[in-house]
């Protein structure tokens, strides 16, 4: 939807409950921020408001799943995890704080380019994205820990659901990561969140579609299955399942791109199985 339109659907839904949006003495512009499934910008004013911060992030829910994203907010924000504050909810209309960092996505692979092992790395570097991987464990870990639903045959957890990289904002300096989008979250098998971490790791660039040997992001893999298990080790870690997900997950982001190629489950098991 382009920016104008957008503008004009915020203005309309929210004219009544924040005024700001009309004040024609404050200026505010939109840019759009990356979402597969629903509106979501980056507002800023031209100064402050009294409801609202110069900048914040303003998502339109075209899901439905509103109300389910805000009660899995409170419910984290209460269990002291690193999550967005909300400034402002009226379905389909949340508002959230601006949380400043860089998505874990972009600043691992900026980093990795050209380089066949974390060792290859300037020591700041690595020691950064070292940390960056360990508090990722850890704060899904949390997740996983705080909201255990059982743990016998399987370990049944709130799952963030449909976990990606740049679904986490990393801030470098403090060592801080912080959860986004909550929408889709579920209770099911823990690993099914492990199993996606893990295979954004492989799939983005440069991982198993660029690289003849993706030894450095399997080198990643091991580090942030050792600090998950090292922080949950109540947690049982089934290789077999985990295994065949990661694959399952592999084939689907091929598929979503178009790549003509299907990862042999056997083989490609057999491969990894030896670093992880």
């Amino acid at each position: 939807m382009e920016l104008l339109e957008l503008r004009k659907e915020i203005i309309q839904g929210l004219k009544v409950e924040l005024p700001e949006l009309v004040d024609k003495f404050n200026h505010f512009i939109l840019r759009n921020l990356p979402s597969k499934q629903n509106s979501v910008v980056l507002m800023t004013f031209n100064k402050e408001t009294a409801n609202l911060p110069r900048e914040c992030v303003v998502k339109i829910f075209r899901t439905g799943k509103g109300d389910n994203e805000v009660d899995i907010l409170k419910k984290l924000k209460n269990q002291n995890l690193f999550v967005p504050e909300i400034v402002f909810y009226k379905n389909p209309y949340l508002i959230l704080e601006k949380v400043d960092g860089i998505n874990v996505c972009d600043f691992i692979n900026k980093n990795l380019a050209n380089r066949e092992s974390i060792d290859d790395l300037e020591s700041g570097i690595k020691e950064k994205i070292v940390l960056c991987m360990i508090n990722l464990a850890k704060w899904l870990g949390n997740l996983h820990k705080n909201n255990l639903v059982s743990n016998n045959s399987e370990v049944i957890v709130l799952n963030k659901g449909d976990t990606r990289l740049r679904d986490f904002i990393y801030q470098p300096n403090e060592g801080i990561i912080y959860g986004m989008d909550f929408e889709d979250a579920f209770e099911g098998n823990h690993l099914i969140d492990i199993s996606w971490i893990c295979c954004a790791l492989l799939d983005t660039n440069p991982g198993i579609f660029e690289l003849n040997d993706p030894k450095i992001k399997i080198e990643l893999i091991n580090l942030f299955l050792k600090s998950y298990y090292d922080h949950n080790p109540e947690f049982k870690f089934n290789f077999s399942y985990f295994a065949e997900r990661l694959i399952d997950n592999l084939n689907t982001v091929m598929r979503r791109r178009r790549i003509n190629l299907s990862l042999d489950k056997k083989d490609f098991i057999k491969d990894i199985s030896r670093e992880i």
